[in-house]
Formats: C-alpha cells, structure tokens, sequence
C-alpha cells in the first residue's frame, strides 16, 4: 500500500479524495488536522489524523519521515501557506534521496481559472501567467502560475504533478453557495428578480466532485510513472462546458424561483471577476495518459437533484 499525506483532509476536495483513496484498498491515507474535533472526524472515516496546520510545519515534516509517506497532496488552498509545503517538501525530498529512498511524491490542487478567459480551445499544455499566456488569470489566483512554475521546477528533487479542477459542483457544492443562497433567499422573500454577479454570455468548464476525486487517484497512481517519462506533469480535470445562463435558470427552477434571475458582471468584486471567467477544454489528456474516465457528466440536466442534496447541506433551508 503507497501511504498518503492529504493537506485539507476536511475540505470539501480533501474529503472527497480520501474516500477515493480509501474505496480502492491500495493507500493508508493520512489527514492533516488543525484541531482535535478535526481529527476526530478524520478518524471516523478511517483516515489517520495528524495533528497540525500548513503554517506549521513540524507535524508533518515529522509523519514523512516516521510513516515513510509516498506522496503529498495539497488540496488545502492554502494560497502563501502552499509555496511554505513546497519549500518544506523540497528539503524533506533532498533528505530522502540522500538516504537513498525514492523521491518524494507531491500532487498540488490548482484551478482552471489560471488559464484567464477565452471561448477559444485551450489545453493544459498553455502557458499561464506569463507573456506568452493567451489570457491574463483573474486576480483572485493571479500568484497561483507563479507557485506552479516552483513546483515543476522542484522536479529534480520530487516527483510533482498540477491538477487543475473545473469549476467543482455536487453535494453542497461550495463554488456556488453564494449564487444558490441569493436564490434561495429571494424565493423565501417572495421577490420578483434576484441579480447575481455572472456573465450572461458565460460559459464555464465543469466538473462533478466524484470525477475530481477519482482524477487525483488516478494522478497520484501514476505520479511515478509520468514523472520518469517526461510528460508535462500538468492536468487539466473538465467534464462539461456549459452556458451559466443555463446553469443558473435550471437552479433556480429546481429552487422553486419563478422571477427573473438578472446576471451582470461585477469585476470590482475579486470573486465576481473569477466566476465571470469563460473556459472551453476537454481534458483529453487526462483521459488517455491518466487512464481517467469520468463518470458524473453534466451540471443542468441533473440539477433537481443537486439542487435537493444542496438544500440538505443548508442548515436553515
């Protein structure tokens, strides 16, 4: 069994992933955990808490070396505390090589939003955030290409891959907890227009989080074998693309919201900005290097049930 270290074990990504992870029986997942009722609720789903947090180090560096972990997944969205895990990753994967081990693994959660907007094909093999970039990111991940650049340049020292989810829906689907709670709060108020903050021209890659999790088993699967090739260890996770004029009509429908829904870009807003950005990709790469084979396709035409399991997670709904 490969033995894995999750960094945001108790995110909505993490979680996901490690149930994943634990339904193949090929890893021994570990979960980092900032407080004792975190690891309690690690420990419930079988996963091995480790008490500690991205701002300190000392905890997990420690399980590397004591559990002899393979692999490191970074799914925390930690902004400044995930440049520290790859500066601390780096000297713990020099030590290994020294001690004549194998490199150590590092899987890092990322986004599609880095390759900016275009309706035009883009691929995973796109620079991003340089000069040569087709688009500019919106500035809420602007410093995310420049941490990504780090990370593929601590390839001598680690065996590294970037995956790069979607737009992530399903269960309490919290991406879109704003947009479906602005709904849900005009249908109870009787109003007769909510305005959201979406392009109304938008169209938005897409992705179920069962395929996200299953993407990242079959990257962390193959993370050895696509870092001994020479492939570029960058993939892009996308199972639909989909106009949000669509997405936010179905949602509100199922919500049971008949007024009109007025979407209007509000790039002020460092969020609005990235929720009004428009990607078109396929993920074939993922599909045939990754072996990944996605299997919950399409947000709108399932969206009374997604729309139900969110309105479960809401504790006032």
């Amino acid at each position: 069994m490969t033995r894995i270290l999750l960094i945001g074990a108790t995110g909505y990504v993490g979680s996901a992933l490690a149930s994943e992870l634990l339904r193949s029986g090929l890893h021994t997942v570990y979960g980092l955990a900032r407080s004792s009722e975190k690891a309690t609720q690690l420990a419930a789903k079988e996963i091995i808490p480790v008490l500690g947090s991205v701002t300190d180090s000392a905890a997990y560096l420690s399980l590397i070396k004591s559990a002899h972990i393979h692999t490191v997944v970074d799914c925390a969205g930690a902004n400044d505390g995930s440049a520290e895990i790859l500066r601390d990753l780096v000297e713990a994967g020099k030590e290994q090589l020294k001690a004549g081990g194998a490199k150590l693994g590092f899987v890092y959660c990322s986004g599609m939003w880095v390759h900016g907007s275009s309706f035009g094909r883009i691929s995973d093999l796109d620079p991003v955030g340089t000069v040569y970039a087709k688009t500019e990111p919106p500035r809420l991940v602007a410093w995310r290409p420049q941490l990504e650049r780090e990370i593929l340049a601590s390839r001598d020292v680690l065996d590294v891959a970037i995956v790069r989810p979607a737009e992530i829906y399903g269960r309490e689907h919290g991406l879109w907890n704003p947009f479906f709670g602005s709904i849900l709060e005009a249908t109870k108020s009787k109003k007769k227009s909510v305005r959201l903050p979406l392009d109304p021209n938008g169209r938005h890659c897409l992705i179920h989080i069962d395929d996200v999790a299953s993407g990242f088993r079959c990257m962390i699967e193959k993370l050895e074998l696509i870092s001994g090739t020479g492939v570029y260890p960058v993939f892009n996770l996308v199972t639909s693309y989909e106009p949000i004029s669509l997405v936010i009509r179905a949602a509100a429908d199922a919500i049971g919201f008949q007024g009109e829904v007025e979407l209007v870009v509000e790039k002020e807003s460092l969020f609005g900005e990235a929720m009004a950005t428009s990607i078109n990709d396929d993920s074939s790469r993922a599909k045939y290097l990754l072996g990944w084979e996605p299997k919950r396709i399409g947000f709108v035409g399932l969206m009374d049930i997604y729309i139900r399991a969110w309105l479960a997670s809401q504790p006032s709904a």
